[in-house]
C-alpha cells in the first residue's frame, strides 16, 4: 500500500471548448473576450451570426484547478446587430443572401466598476462545451458546472441602468 503524500494537490491545468449560441432572432457580428486571472487575454475574432446559429468561438480556452488557484475566469460579449442594406455601393458583409452593414453596438454589461462578467470553469468543465447564449437581453453562460446570467445591452443603454 503507497503512503500518501503529505504535500497539498498541486495545480492542475485545465481546457474547455467554447461555443456561442445567436439567440436574439436577429443577425449579428460577435466577438467573445476570455481571460484567466493573471494571464493574456483570449480573443476569438469577430464572426457572423444568423438567428439560432451557432459556432466555436474557441476551441481551447486554459485555467487552473487545484489546491491554492486563486483565479477565476472573466468573460465580454460584444456585438453588432447587422442591419439589412440596400445600396448600390458594394460595402456591407455577404451573408445569407443579403448584404448586411454594421448596426447598433452591443455588448454584456456587468456594471458601473465590474468591466468583465465572471464565470468560472471547474474541474468538471475540463474538456467538456461552455455554451455562451445570447439573448435579445442577457447572455448565458452554462457549463457542466454552472450556470451564469449578465445583461446584454445597446451601447449606451447601459447608462441609464447604472
Amino acid at each position: 500500500m503507497a503512503t500518501p503524500s503529505a504535500q497539498p494537490p498541486q495545480l492542475t491545468r485545465r481546457s474547455a471548448k467554447i461555443v456561442l449560441e445567436n439567440k436574439t432572432g436577429e443577425v449579428f457580428r460577435m466577438q467573445v473576450l476570455h481571460e484567466y486571472t493573471g494571464e493574456q487575454t483570449d480573443d476569438s475574432g469577430w464572426f457572423n451570426f444568423a438567428p439560432d446559429e451557432s459556432r466555436v468561438m474557441f476551441e481551447h480556452v486554459y485555467y487552473n484547478t487545484g489546491f491554492f488557484t486563486t483565479g477565476v475566469d472573466n468573460w465580454k460579449v460584444h456585438g453588432s446587430k447587422l442591419v439589412e442594406y440596400a445600396g448600390k455601393d458594394g460595402k456591407g458583409i455577404h451573408m445569407i443572401g443579403k448584404v448586411w452593414i454594421d448596426g447598433i453596438p452591443y455588448k454584456s454589461w456587468h456594471g458601473l466598476l465590474a468591466k468583465w462578467k465572471k464565470h468560472t470553469l471547474r474541474a468538471e468543465d475540463d474538456g467538456q462545451v461552455t455554451t455562451i447564449r445570447v439573448y435579445p437581453s442577457e447572455v448565458q453562460f452554462i457549463s457542466q458546472s454552472g450556470r451564469s446570467v449578465t445583461p446584454w445591452y445597446r451601447i449606451g443603454e447601459d447608462v441609464g441602468k447604472i
